[in-house]
């Protein structure tokens, strides 16, 4: 293993990109902690349900530009090579790229419909998007993570983030919303929202030297 790519520090844009990145899971997290608490007489059958249509057009914004942050990381953790030069790696981190990207075209959308019932064609159609775009992005991170683990480049359990950023959506997010329980809806995106911000962290310091 080289000496150079294990020893690697992040270089200012790199750093910036991190610390996006934990910015990202930030504002995501503020989200999850201001939804706790919906407001009473929203119709269940609407798509803002349970927030107001003012309300999940500013959480709306709130979390397209957070996921246009999010990227940072990914791009980061690719340009220190964490996962080696190989082509899967290269595919995963684009996938879970362009996963995110999706995501925060899918946040806009849902905030421009906010008051559309459920069962309408424009909210089947959001419905849909956002389900294809988390599957993109969980597909694409979990490749990445594989990567970064069977690296071996990333000392310490920074190497587990990205990875668990994919699982996450896969094992809670998805089935959450299948399930349609604010609870159960609440605590996995809120645990997904939080990787965030040491995944940001461990870009922003870099390959950082073994012990």
């Amino acid at each position: 293993m080289s000496s150079a790519i294990t020893h690697a520090r992040a270089g200012a844009d790199v750093r910036r990109l991190g610390l996006a990145c934990a910015i990202s899971g930030v504002l995501m997290l503020g989200v999850s902690v201001f939804t706790v608490f919906p407001p009473d007489g929203v119709p269940d059958d609407q798509w803002s349900y349970p927030q107001t249509p003012s309300q999940l057009l500013a959480i709306s914004l709130v979390l397209a530009v957070a996921h246009a942050l999010s990227v940072g990381g990914f791009i980061g953790a690719r340009r220190l090579a964490v996962a080696g030069g190989g082509r899967a790696s290269r595919v995963g981190f684009t996938g879970a790229v362009a996963g995110l990207i999706a995501l925060g075209f899918c946040e806009l959308l849902s905030g421009l419909i906010a008051e559309e019932p459920l069962d309408s064609g424009v909210a089947a159609v959001v419905g849909t998007l956002f389900g294809l775009s988390s599957l993109l992005f969980a597909a694409g991170a979990i490749i990445a993570g594989i990567g970064v683990i069977r690296a071996g480049r990333w000392p310490g359990w920074g190497r587990w983030l990205v990875l668990a950023t994919g699982v996450v959506i896969v094992v809670l997010v998805t089935p959450a919303n299948a399930v349609g329980d604010p609870v159960f809806r609440w605590v996995s995106l809120a645990l997904w929202s939080v990787l965030f911000i040491p995944l940001g962290f461990q870009v922003a310091r870099g390959l950082r030297p073994r012990s």
